[in-house]
């Protein structure tokens, strides 16, 4: 679901004004943000960190929803693995668990 926290304004946010904690407190993350503001943005290294983690999208808003974004704007399909998660490399398939690669 979608609570209307914009993607651009996020990041736009957190490259103009992530040093002082500005696009942790868009997304609610309230403690985050104050920290981010006392330390000045973890001595700018934050900034970065959180420049690379809103462009990814691997941080979102602090409800749990998606970001709004526009119909042509970038979007990331997350993909979870798990030890029975299965690799096709051309027409084989291997198994990640490393005990199956030892029996081919």
């Amino acid at each position: 679901y979608v609570t209307g926290y914009d993607y651009r304004t996020a990041l736009v946010l957190s490259v103009f004004l992530g040093m002082f904690g500005a696009d942790r407190f868009y997304l609610g993350y309230y403690a985050i943000g104050l920290l981010k503001f006392c330390t000045f943005g973890f001595f700018l290294l934050g900034q970065l960190v959180d420049i690379i983690l809103i462009a990814t999208q691997t941080v979102g808003p602090a409800d749990g929803s998606d970001y709004f974004i526009g119909y042509y704007g970038p979007i990331l399909n997350r993909v979870h693995m798990e030890n029975h998660t299965f690799f096709q490399y051309g027409t084989y398939y291997f198994k990640s668990d490393s005990s199956f690669r030892d029996e081919m």
